[in-house]
């Protein structure tokens, strides 16, 4: 039942309450009960509470809360100046807000008491409504605070807070506080907010393939990892020795990243206080893709957490399943035991092939509570070839240069005595012209010279960057051009031919190697 009642009272009785100072408090009751409160933390009991009198109910965003839907949370109002201090005598209210969630049911009068002063429901406290105000009636007597016990229940995927403002039935305001404008979240100055609820991930993957010369540091791969020109056949181990593997990796070995699925015990799943486990995640697939030509072959090995992975008929992805040990108990950011991503070479000589390496996948949760899945993703380290980088800007594709009358050539000789390896194009970006149709040019390095022979030189065109099988109708941009050989063998110069029929040698690189004069790097992943 709704009451309203209304006394006449004057502003100075309303605001000379005794012992008045500024800023009323809410926050959680802290004795144990099976509601939440701000009592102390005992993970697996009944009474346990969330650890502080202002500290939030902490629920797993993955929770579906299935049930209970909600619960009673215990909180209290204080005056400033309490128990000195008391509500002003005549009638008072207390306006309850929530944000994030609403009322289970309809709240009786008895949800808030007021020791000392009669409590009535004024307006609101509806089921599925957001908004109270209830009455306090004071003949002077002594209260001070005010208890909520409130039925909430939390929107879906949303933090709760509930706000209290004190005011006269004039609406003058009572305890007010001058700093409530410029807190982090500004507020009327008699109106408190307090977080009941908050919301985060418990279950949080980590895919790390940032590399470190640190084997102690928290890097998923831990060296540079390309292979060699300086051994027979070429590319057929990796380097060792810095900047390549320093140990434990080795010339025929390579850790390229780890994988951790990280659940945070300290989130509850549901609104009954009970925890996250990490026994909730109930499978894990990883699929790693790349090339594993080099080490799915006898006496190699692709392994995730020691967990030898399922190599497909083309050796470019590897999957694992259920892997031991990819489930541990930490919070977001957190270190715990990831599992390393190791490779190892076949004992046949085999090149060692310039590969990416992407990481997607997902693990499974128990549907009981949670949500059915989330996913995996990220990047290992790239194994790169030691080589030759050059970066030639402002190529252009044949579409362009039939509308602009500019032809590119690009010579690249070999001094050498030996043959190189192969040689790749990489569309580093791409423009089309106006009134042009161009193509998406293909994502990563294509190849499209076997080499140079001995002595002997290669010329890429306009055509040659053109064709179907490079980059195409990529439009104007600027291409890395890669030679599997060092570059002390390597020349590399490119002419463009004019509309009115000049030749122009244009620089290579990028304006940082124009500063230091070294356009041609070392290195399937630029090492030195």
């Amino acid at each position: 039942m709704t009451k309203k009642i209304l006394m006449a009272a004057t502003a100075a009785a309303a605001m000379a309450f005794a012992g008045a100072a500024s800023a009323h408090t809410l926050a959680y009751r802290t004795a144990a009960t099976t509601n939440i409160n701000g009592s102390p933390v005992v993970t697996g009991s009944a009474t346990s509470g969330t650890g502080g009198a202002f500290t939030a109910y902490k629920l797993a965003n993955e929770s579906t809360l299935t049930a209970p839907t909600f619960a009673v949370f215990e909180l209290v109002a204080t005056l400033s100046g309490a128990p000195v201090s008391t509500f002003p005598s005549g009638n008072n209210f207390i306006d309850i807000n929530l944000t994030g969630g609403t009322f289970q049911n309809a709240l009786p009068s008895s949800s808030v008491v007021a020791p000392g002063c009669t409590v009535v429901l004024s307006s609101g406290g509806g089921a599925g409504q957001t908004t109270a105000s209830f009455l306090i009636s004071s003949a002077g007597g002594g209260c001070s605070f005010v208890n909520l016990d409130l039925p909430i229940a939390p929107n879906p995927g949303s933090p709760v807070s509930v706000s209290t403002t004190l005011r006269t039935e004039l609406n003058n305001p009572i305890d007010p506080d001058s700093t409530n404008a410029t807190a982090p979240i500004p507020t009327a100055p008699n109106t408190e907010i307090l977080q009941v609820v908050s919301r985060g991930s418990a279950f949080n993957s980590v895919v790390n393939g940032l590399t470190t010369r640190d084997t102690a540091g928290v890097a998923g791969a831990l060296d540079d990892t390309f292979a060699t020109l300086t051994v027979t056949p070429v590319y057929t181990t990796f380097k060792v020795g810095a900047p390549g593997h320093t140990g434990p990796e080795t010339a025929t070995v390579a850790q390229l990243g780890t994988v951790e699925v990280l659940v945070d015990e300290t989130f509850y799943r549901d609104l009954a206080k009970n925890n996250v486990l990490a026994a909730h995640v109930t499978g894990t697939t990883v699929v790693t893709t790349g090339s594993f030509s080099a080490f799915n072959g006898a006496g190699g090995s692709v392994t995730l957490g020691g967990q030898a992975a399922v190599i497909n008929a083309a050796a470019s992805t590897a999957t694992n399943t259920n892997t031991p040990g990819l489930v541990a108990v930490g919070a977001a950011g957190a270190v715990v035991s990831p599992a390393a991503f190791i490779v190892g070479r076949e004992t046949a000589q085999t090149p060692i092939q310039d590969s990416t390496y992407a990481v997607t996948g997902s693990y499974t949760l128990n549907p009981a509570f949670y949500i059915a899945s989330e996913a995996i993703s990220g990047s290992f380290e790239r194994i790169g070839r030691d080589g030759t980088n050059v970066v030639v800007p402002w190529l252009n594709s044949s579409n362009v240069e039939g509308a602009t009358g500019t032809t590119n050539i690009i010579r690249l000789g070999n001094t050498g005595t030996a043959g190189t390896g192969p040689v790749y194009v990489t569309a580093l970006n791409s423009v089309c012209p106006a009134g042009l149709t161009c193509a998406t040019p293909p994502v990563g390095a294509v190849q499209i010279f076997d080499g140079i022979p001995a002595g002997g030189e290669r010329v890429i065109s306009t055509a040659t960057l053109s064709a179907a099988g490079a980059l195409g109708q990529f439009g104007r941009g600027d291409v890395l051009v890669t030679i599997e050989a060092p570059a002390n063998t390597i020349t590399a110069r490119r002419y463009a031919t004019l509309p009115n029929g000049s030749v122009t040698e244009v620089a290579n690189g990028t304006v940082a190697s124009d500063q230091t004069g070294d356009s041609i790097n070392n290195g399937g992943a630029d090492v030195p």
